[in-house]
């Protein structure tokens, strides 16, 4: 059977090495034709050598590439495919832009002459497997309706993907990705450094690194089940794990599902939650975190900027659905109000939340519009994606359109509205609890109940002499009001007569 396998592989490895061979000779044919031409006048010439040499140079040429490629693909990509098919895509778009923006709706006719008007175009440039260039929108038109065919423009180029990306006056930069590089998904390195402003989940479609940047901003993660959210999370969690290890960050988790979930790399985390009423304490101390910082900051500084000693805190939720949704009405009543007074509070403190959902609907996730980035992996429908990342996203995020076969790969979106095609890596089990082993996050403070919190802060203000009863952090109690003395009840009995012999 092996035999037989690598007997396969020999004849289809022959077969498209023959392929290439005849596809790179015959593509160029009027330089082809050319050369036959000019070699057979130098040999009716008499210059043998030289008309056998200028027939043969194409064939020759295509022969060398179909080796090079065949023997070592990393090299003749680097040298000689990757430039020349870049080469090929430059030549095509300037060849075949007025074409091209006539059929995608951009041409509009002069009225003095009726000569057919296309937007300019201009920057042309290729790097890597992108294609980008420059779209001024035509008088009459706006930047609106250039994006608006900017899939088209793909489409007619043959890309996999566009990005756009306004300039300001009109302008607009297509990034067209020629070839998919997110197709087969890579694994992730154990990480070493101590970051906290963002982490590297993976890789854009351009073959750029995909960075998330964490410091001052809350993100959501909204993808069908399957869609690949469990490498984002892990991708934070574990890229941060060396920054809590080392006491400048602190993480927190909320996992619902049982903790199937975070159990894997729960060393990782100072504090966890698997159930609802483990979840709502968590949140209460997350938001006391915040009011204490409230209290240390006022006066002195507006935004936190962590040491080991006082470390910025990530809370991450897995299913934020069931928290904030489909727990018991108290749960989710109280769950919402302290969640969104996390994120509405927490950014300026160092307290930043990355939560993941499956279902995005406002009735499920209340605070959507409290997250100031999104990542959408694979949705349901195009409605969805226009839920998730707003209206007129679908058509330049398109994350209902992602492969099932590619978890993992989704649009980011960030709070200035920039979107990037992306996949994360991939985590594998094994790996995360190496990471987890390797990174433990240091002993933390034990979260403590209200009315532990309460007898504690009792404690520590009797000894300093403050009023007794009042929390660190929590709001004055208010004053009881005295109540009021009781009017003396009127007696039914009838007063007693003199000379009464009764009442006597």
């Amino acid at each position: 059977m092996k035999a037989l396998s690598a007997a396969w592989a020999i004849v289809g490895t022959i077969g498209l090495a023959l392929w290439h061979l005849v596809v790179w000779t015959v593509r160029p044919w009027r330089t082809l034709l050319a050369c036959v031409v000019l070699g057979n006048l130098l040999l009716l010439a008499g210059h043998s050598v030289a008309g056998y040499a200028v027939v043969w140079c194409i064939p020759a040429f295509s022969l060398v590439r179909v080796i090079w490629s065949t023997a070592h693909p990393l090299t003749y990509e680097a040298v000689v495919g990757g430039p020349l098919r870049r080469r090929g895509w430059k030549r095509r778009v300037r060849r075949s832009w007025k074409v091209i923006a006539d059929r995608c709706g951009l041409a509009t006719s002069s009225r003095d002459d009726g000569r057919v008007v296309i937007p300019r175009m201009r920057h042309v440039q290729a790097s890597g497997n992108t294609l980008t260039f420059h779209v001024r929108a035509r008088v009459g038109q706006t930047a609106d309706d250039v994006v608006s065919a900017a899939e088209a423009i793909a489409t007619s180029l043959g890309a996999q993907a566009v990005d756009t990306h306004r300039l300001g006056a009109g302008w607009v930069e297509l990034a067209l990705t020629m070839r998919e590089l997110l197709d087969v998904a890579t694994l992730p390195t154990i990480p070493s450094r101590i970051e906290f402003q963002g982490v590297t989940l993976g890789r854009c479609s351009d073959g750029t690194p995909w960075r998330l940047d964490l410091a001052g901003r809350h993100t959501l993660v909204v993808g069908r089940s399957g869609s690949g959210k469990g490498s984002i999370f892990w991708g934070v969690a574990g890229n941060l794990a060396p920054a809590a290890h080392a006491g400048m960050v602190r993480l927190w988790g909320v996992d619902l599902k049982g903790g199937v979930e975070v159990s894997v790399g729960t060393p990782m985390f100072s504090y966890v939650a698997m159930n609802e009423a483990d979840a709502v304490r968590l949140l209460r101390g997350l938001h006391r975190v915040i009011v204490e910082r409230q209290a240390a900051m006022r006066g002195l500084s507006r935004m936190f900027h962590p040491t080991p000693g006082d470390p910025a805190h990530v809370l991450m939720i897995d299913e934020l659905a069931v928290l904030t949704a489909y727990a018991s009405k108290e749960v989710v009543g109280e769950a919402a109000k302290l969640l969104k007074l996390i994120l509405t509070q927490g950014r300026a403190f160092g307290v930043m939340v990355v939560a993941f959902v499956q279902d995005p609907r406002k009735e499920t996730v209340g605070m959507r519009d409290l997250f100031t980035q999104t990542v959408a992996l694979r949705l349901a429908s195009g409605t969805e994606t226009r839920m998730v990342l707003g209206d007129g996203m679908a058509a330049l995020a398109p994350a209902h359109h992602v492969s099932q076969t590619m978890p993992g790969t989704g649009y980011a979106v960030t709070d200035d509205g920039t979107v990037s095609r992306v996949r994360a890596d991939y985590w594998a089990d094994d790996f995360i609890r190496m990471v987890a082993a390797t990174y433990p996050a240091p002993p933390a403070p034990a979260l403590l109940d209200e009315v532990a919190v309460t007898h504690a802060a009792s404690d520590t203000a009797t000894a300093a002499g403050a009023p007794v009863g009042v929390t660190l952090g929590d709001p004055a109690p208010r004053p009881r009001t005295p109540r009021k003395p009781r009017a003396p009840r009127a007696s039914t009995r009838q007063p007693a007569h003199e000379g009464d012999p009764e009442a006597a």
